[in-house]
């Protein structure tokens, strides 16, 4: 998906001094030399025949594995008056709330996108930043702006296309003809966690946009069907829920899971919730190991219960590539635990136990992917 480059940028250039042409200097913490863009097309009218310079107080070291130095494509959004929700400290005075209650404002953001030859869609995105612009050269009219974001919004859709491309290859594997094995299978999810990550990068663009639903399903390639709506009421649907109260004790049992494994998972991420809870672990930083200790837990939850909680006979592939999956993210969270217990002086009894209990719970998802390897 998008490199997302931001936070680890330490100060850049990009200047738009002639039309139709965009170049740029950036500088990456860990980086001996910056990015040099060379891009076609224009910035928006804030930009547009100026030079914008930029500051980062704060930079962090990336990961730029990949990332080519040589940065030459097309142009995207590029605008300092980007128009955000900022939050803001309780003690100022303002009339805008989120919906959790937190103060607001709105800002300007830079925002800085472009589609490169070698790595696809990047982009700076921040209000962080200490920033200066120029006088501009050039002006760029109304008319002229539009024409550019049409230029933009096509460039998106193209790039969401070669990702569609390499996600779903002509020789695609078809899911309805024969039961798949757990490799086809594992590659069946691989494509829709990849076209989830698309359509959640859709989002992040266009979210704000009135014509968000349009432009996503127009990149998506999806039919924009017209929904009828109904005055009639189902004659199944429950006017009163104090009635659910009366539900015999059989039908509320059957709605949590009954697999050993899962309530076995469900138990250890309990106790690693309680656990950094009580102790005050847990923070809203992502990088915080315990915050992704967590998070991983938890997701290994929803991956077991989507293998092993299914009404009807599942295909013995899907269970092992689905297995695969949990075993991924248990083996993240024994690692995790590992990190985070080195922050410490000693490692507590509870990350022992804890740790333990995941080595268990690996081998028994090992022995029930063989059980169902030996029945396909």
């Amino acid at each position: 998906m998008a490199w997302r480059v931001d936070r680890y940028v330490i100060k850049g250039e990009i200047q738009n001094v002639t039309p139709g042409k965009v170049s740029g200097l950036i500088w990456l913490k860990g980086l001996n030399k910056p990015l040099e863009l060379k891009l076609a097309g224009n910035c928006y009218r804030d930009l547009a025949g100026a030079r914008l310079v930029f500051e980062n107080p704060h930079p962090e070291e990336g990961d730029y594995t990949g990332l080519d130095i040589f940065q030459h494509g097309l142009v995207g959004d590029i605008t300092a008056s980007k128009k955000v929700k900022m939050l803001v400290d309780p003690d100022v005075p303002t009339d805008t709330f989120t919906p959790s209650g937190l103060p607001y404002v709105i800002g300007n953001c830079i925002y800085i996108e472009w589609f490169s030859e070698t790595n696809g869609r990047v982009l700076i995105e921040t209000t962080d930043f200490k920033w200066s612009i120029t006088l501009p050269n050039w002006h760029l009219s109304e008319s002229e702006e539009s024409e550019q974001r049409l230029k933009n919004q096509q460039a998106m859709f193209e790039f969401m296309e070669k990702l569609v491309h390499v996600i779903e290859p002509d020789d695609d594997v078809d899911s309805d003809s024969s039961e798949m094995d757990e490799f086809q299978w594992e590659a069946f999810l691989q494509k829709s966690d990849a076209r989830s990550d698309m359509l959640m990068e859709l989002f992040e663009k266009y979210g704000d946009d009135p014509k968000c639903e349009l432009l996503i399903a127009d990149a998506m390639g999806w039919e924009i069907e017209s929904i009828e709506y109904t005055d009639e009421i189902d004659p199944n649907w429950n006017e009163n829920p104090e009635k659910l109260d009366d539900k015999e004790d059989d039908d509320i049992d059957d709605s949590f899971p009954n697999h050993p494994l899962i309530s076995t998972m469900m138990d250890i991420s309990s106790r690693i919730f309680f656990e950094t809870e009580s102790r005050k672990l847990l923070n809203d930083e992502t990088s915080n190991p315990w915050n992704q200790l967590l998070w991983h837990s938890q997701l290994s939850v929803s991956k077991l219960v989507s293998a092993l909680e299914d009404d009807t006979e599942p295909e013995p592939g899907f269970v092992v590539a689905t297995l695969k999956r949990a075993l991924h993210l248990i083996h993240l969270a024994i690692a995790t635990i590992e990190a985070a217990s080195r922050l410490q002086d000693k490692k507590e009894a509870w990350q022992t136990e804890i740790r333990k209990e995941l080595f268990t719970l690996r081998e028994s998802i090992f022995d029930l992917m063989q059980i169902y390897r030996r029945s396909s």
